[in-house]
């Protein structure tokens, strides 16, 4: 699955078959378990009935010895509608003669597991940054840019007389603030280009208290790590601001700072375990993302932007014809690589997430002049891991090097997953169990 919690509109999908089904040999619902489990599926559940009948109209019972292995079983799985999209042809053939319904629902709540194996003497102020920079809510625009530039966060609390009043984002700044881009990608422009985007929010009246996302989610110093982990997971949270017992601003905390903790020895209490314990012995592929953007080295680059804006990743990777990975591509490289010409339509492509067009006819005239204009002209490395790597080399590979991203291979070395942070912390949090 996507590791994010599943909230809001989904798919309930029913599956229906009996006990003495088989598929490659083995009982149809343990290849289906395997098949849901595999692709990262938000959970399933056996259900053995105790009597039924279907199309053949045989009642099937428990009553009778000699049936029992021909019980009526379901499955039961939720998830989103693009997934169960997906993996409904597969399942259709491996069940062949049995039943699927597919149905609307809604839900209400997603609740992972609490965190097996985190240390409980560890608290949010072992692991807080306490250098944080804030703004007042009056403060403008540019303002807000400027302290997020170079950083490695990606939201400033609003503080009125040191209480978090409200935080901003980067989605805040380009949806409600005026911004053509995502704070990243202000790195790519020269230096006209950034004084020139600089000068457009200098000109605007905006607020931080304009743009800001209000009643920020708060944490206490004193809160422990298992639970600073699970409330970050199921609500989908990156980081959050630190307040002490009078509510004022003392500290960030972001998902960076939780799983740094699975590498680096902090100085715990003398009674804490020697090591703290996260749920780091679990496969890469228990957390990974199958949806993957994919192109190939010598894919156009309209194309190579619909990828890139096709997932929350912000990225693709380049794989050859046998889903080996070559390399990755990432929304800044595209806009640093491309002409200055081009930018304008790549941008609003990237912010939008709209098609990549050129409009205008001296845009197309330059087209044959960008330092880029296939998938292999923007490749950057990308680290590599096998699907079967223990989370904690997982994290340690992304911490060691910074990176967003791990691309998941088989042990063919085609891809089949990736890894972002988000993806990792909810696998430390989420126990992936199916009851049978």
């Amino acid at each position: 699955m996507d590791n994010a919690a599943l909230l809001g509109k989904a798919k309930r999908v029913r599956i229906y078959f009996n006990e003495g089904d088989l598929h490659a040999h083995q009982p149809v619902y343990v290849s289906l378990l395997a098949l849901l489990r595999k692709e990262g599926a938000a959970g399933a559940t056996v259900v053995r009935a105790i009597e039924g009948f279907g199309a053949s109209g045989k009642t099937h019972t428990d009553r009778w010895v000699e049936l029992l292995d021909r019980l009526p079983l379901t499955i039961e799985w939720i998830d989103n509608a693009q997934r169960v999209a997906r993996l409904l042809p597969a399942i259709k053939e491996m069940v062949g003669g049995g039943l699927i319904t597919v149905e609307d629902t809604e839900v209400v709540l997603y609740s992972a597991h609490p965190v097996r194996d985190v240390s409980a003497l560890l608290r949010v102020s072992d692991v807080m940054s306490r250098d944080v920079v804030s703004v007042a809510p009056d403060a403008s625009i540019r303002k807000v840019v400027e302290c997020m530039l170079g950083k490695t966060y990606r939201a400033i609390p609003v503080v009125d007389q040191g209480i978090p009043v409200g935080i901003v984002t980067n989605s805040d700044l380009v949806k409600r603030g005026g911004l053509s881009m995502r704070v990243e990608l202000l790195s790519s422009l020269s230096d006209q280009e950034l004084q020139s985007e600089f000068a457009r929010l200098t000109h605007g009246k905006t607020t931080a208290a304009d743009v800001m996302t209000p009643g920020p989610v708060t944490v206490h110093p004193t809160t422990s790590l298992t639970q600073l982990a699970e409330m970050m997971s199921t609500r989908r949270l990156k980081r959050l601001p630190v307040v002490d017992d009078r509510g004022l601003l003392v500290g960030m905390v972001g998902r960076f700072d939780i799983l740094r903790t699975t590498i680096k020895d902090y100085d715990a209490p003398k009674e804490a375990p020697p090591e703290i314990k996260l749920a780091l012995a679990a496969p890469a592929a228990r957390s990974m993302r199958t949806d993957v953007p994919t192109v190939f080295p010598s894919t156009s680059l309209p194309e190579v932007v619909q990828a890139v804006i096709s997932s929350r990743l912000n990225r693709c990777l380049i794989v050859d014809d046998g889903r080996h990975v070559l390399g990755a591509i990432t929304d800044a490289e595209l806009l640093e690589r491309i002409t200055p010409a081009l930018r304008p339509s790549a941008l609003r492509s990237l912010v939008q997430r709209l098609p990549f067009v050129h409009p205008k006819p001296a845009e197309l005239a330059t087209k044959q002049h960008a330092t880029a204009q296939l998938a292999a002209d923007l490749r950057v490395d990308v680290p590599v891991i096998d699907q079967a790597t223990p989370l904690r080399q997982a994290i340690a590979t992304m911490l060691d090097g910074n990176h967003k991203i791990l691309a998941v291979v088989d042990s063919e070395k085609r891809l089949v997953g990736v890894l972002d942070r988000a993806d990792v912390l909810h696998g430390l949090t989420l126990e992936h169990d199916v009851s049978v």
